[in-house]
């Protein structure tokens, strides 16, 4: 009985501590959603003795309303808010920083005390609670999209002085120019490796600490504030109405117009000195296929070869126009995006296995340059879609049996036709996939990938897949899988990377009855 009684005693004990927990979860999972700050200042104090101060900013600022934002925030000389706390310290070490802290909250909720009204704790473990010293307040970050870019061009009347500006490295100050306008984050995200170009500015930035995040602040919530003091309507002023984690998709801003910066719409991309033909770049079709320039300017806003020269050179990170195009492994150059493109849903069924780079030289295949090397003579337009009338019904057949390696299972009926339509309809959707699937058997080799059509010896009549992989493994060439895996690799991997129905055994070709006939 005594044992009994102990164990509901542990039980219960256990339950209220599950409550606790779910409790403290739901208030942590508030203390997110809304406007909260940590103050920890790790980068000043290393590992804090007391914990980490969750600061209620929404709280504040709506007690404090009729005093307005400058009771925190005193202006400068240009009267815009100083966000950056605390203000008024000097040099960042840990006595001013925390006196700093104490001084102005501890007095102005003191004030309050001696005024009657509502206040804030004045005690150490008031603020430094230790149920929050775990707590992590996150917010995801704003994405200042071609929508809002659009919204704020129309708001100022297409000024772009409010915003953008260089930094004059002689009289060392910001000044605007027109036809200078990029994006902040070339020299505020100071976090990021930058190459040489704006290594001046960066300097700057670096030892001011004028990240993205604190120049963003200042400058857009103080607008919002100077226009909101007219009445006038305007973007919201609290952190979780910019930081909603809402973004938009590159079909969303389709119809969205970008800055306008007198870039080209289609512009022939050719080197001097080169020795291969131009290209023929739409850039206009890239524009609407991004979320942001930065998707290729990554440094600048200047065209590639500003930078990138034939020859490596310092201001181009050493990195010659060739590298940059056709890294396959950098986001930032055009072969390597479109690999990135390849590994979509609705490509991979073919690219999963398909090698269009060239081991040896890790770069792209030496066959494919024609595809973008094609000179003027693609100026006139682009390539055109494949027509599903292409397909001859009588060389090309319905439906495809597949037997050679029957034994447990029946014969497989491949719907041959029906995948090469569908292939085809998936082709013709895709931009980049219209440009570089120029005809019928640039699809077929989806499947048939070592076949050529020049090479064949009757048109549409490529080898079969055994006539190149042996139903046994072959320990000459080990690059070269049985047939029996290049089966279940074609098909199986194409259903698994398009996101397909899976399949089974029985799905593809029935199981023999027993006492069936076997052997391949």
């Amino acid at each position: 009985m005594k044992r009994v009684f102990i164990i509901m005693i542990f039980s219960g004990v256990i339950i209220v501590l599950i409550f606790l927990n779910q409790s403290e979860s739901r208030e942590n999972a508030n203390e997110i959603s809304e406007n909260k700050l940590v103050i920890g200042h790790t980068e000043i104090f290393g590992v804090l003795e007391r914990p980490q101060v969750v600061f209620d900013h929404g709280l504040h600022g709506k007690k404090l309303e009729k005093e307005g934002c400058k009771t925190c925030h005193p202006p400068d000389a240009d009267g815009n808010l100083i966000f950056k706390y605390p203000f008024a310290v000097a040099q960042e070490d840990e006595s001013t920083v925390k006196d700093a802290y104490h001084e102005k909250c501890i007095s102005c909720h003191t004030k309050r005390i001696e005024e009657g009204r509502r206040y804030g704790p004045i005690t150490c473990g008031g603020c430094h609670d230790r149920k929050r010293a775990s707590l992590k307040v996150t917010y995801p970050a704003f994405d200042f999209d071609f929508a809002y870019h659009e919204q704020h061009v129309n708001k100022l009347e297409r000024k772009c002085d409010p915003c953008h500006h260089i930094y004059d490295k002689e009289d060392k100050e910001l000044v605007y120019e027109k036809g200078t306008e990029q994006s902040c984050f070339y020299c505020h995200d100071i976090d990021k490796k930058r190459g040489p170009v704006l290594a001046a500015e960066i300097d700057v930035t670096k030892r001011k600490r004028l990240t993205v995040k604190r120049v963003s602040h200042d400058l857009c919530v103080n607008c919002h504030l100077f226009y909101s003091q007219k009445h006038l309507k305007v973007g919201p002023t609290e952190c979780a109405k910019c930081h909603t984690g809402k973004y938009r998709t590159t079909a969303q801003l389709v119809r969205v117009p970008r800055p306008d910066r007198d870039q080209p719409k289609k512009p022939l991309i050719n080197v001097e000195g080169g020795m291969m033909k131009e290209v023929l770049f739409d850039h206009m079709s890239h524009e609407k296929s991004s979320r942001t320039c930065r998707a290729c300017h990554h440094e600048t806003l200047n065209a590639c070869k500003k930078c990138h020269g034939l020859i490596s050179r310092h201001e181009g990170g050493w990195v010659n126009v060739s590298s940059a195009y056709h890294d396959v492994f950098s986001e930032k150059g055009c072969a390597g995006c479109h690999n990135i493109k390849k590994s979509e849903k609705d490509c991979a069924g073919c690219h999963h296995h398909l090698l269009d780079m060239d081991i040896q030289a890790k770069g792209p295949k030496r066959a494919i340059c024609t595809v973008c090397h094609s000179g003027k003579q693609r100026s006139a337009g682009l390539a055109e879609k494949i027509p599903l009338s292409i397909l001859d019904t009588k060389k090309v057949p319905d439906k495809v049996t597949i037997k050679i390696l029957e034994k447990q299972y029946q014969p497989s009926t491949f719907p041959h036709r029906k995948i090469i339509k569908k292939l085809i309809d998936i082709s013709n959707k895709n931009r980049m996939a219209i440009v570089f699937h120029r005809n019928i058997n640039t699809i077929c080799q989806g499947c048939h990938h070592q076949s050529h059509a020049e090479a064949e010896a009757k048109k549409n009549k490529p080898p079969f897949c055994r006539n190149c992989h042996n139903i046994s493994f072959d320990s000459q060439n080990l690059n070269r899988p049985r047939l029996l895996a290049v089966y279940h690799r074609q098909c199986l991997g194409c259903h698994e990377k398009m996101n397909l129905k899976s399949r089974g055994c029985t799905d593809c070709h029935k199981e023999k009855q027993k006492g069936g006939k076997g052997g391949f």
